[in-house]
């Protein structure tokens, strides 16, 4: 139920809030950390940075194809620490290819206010039908 989706659902007191956006052929999202987002005494936990730039890269898809995607692999590079004072953080998701493809290669990135890359993230993503996650990588 993507009301309760840990990500973006709206009927999650404990999700993350995502809302996604499309920018020409991107998928952008917000995201303002909380003190229970942390990891080692005032930063970021590094899963749940992942964890938004999961969500956004998987809503790419959707949000330029109408497809639900699947994560397939994910590889990020941590660059900057995030602290839990930095705001609000902009996440951005887009692909090598624009032709929609069953199995797509994503890139993302989370960057602090001042436009900082903190997090760069690549990974497979792959189209599944609606309502079925059977999907073999």
């Amino acid at each position: 139920m993507e009301g309760e989706c840990f990500g973006c659902g709206d009927d999650n007191p404990l999700g993350l809030g995502l809302t996604f956006a499309r920018e020409a052929d991107r998928c952008v999202a917000t995201f303002r950390p909380r003190a229970e987002h942390r990891g080692v005494p005032g930063f970021l936990h590094g899963g749940l940075a992942a964890t938004v730039l999961d969500e956004t890269m998987a809503s790419l898809g959707y949000m330029l194809d109408g497809v639900h995607c699947v994560t397939a692999t994910l590889e990020l590079k941590y660059r900057k620490p995030v602290s839990l004072t930095s705001g609000v953080l902009r996440v951005e998701a887009w692909r090598d290819e624009p032709t929609p493809r069953r199995r797509h290669r994503v890139h993302g990135r989370l960057l602090l206010g001042d436009g900082t890359v903190a997090v760069e993230a690549q990974g497979i993503f792959l189209s599944v039908a609606a309502g079925s996650m059977a999907w073999k990588p």
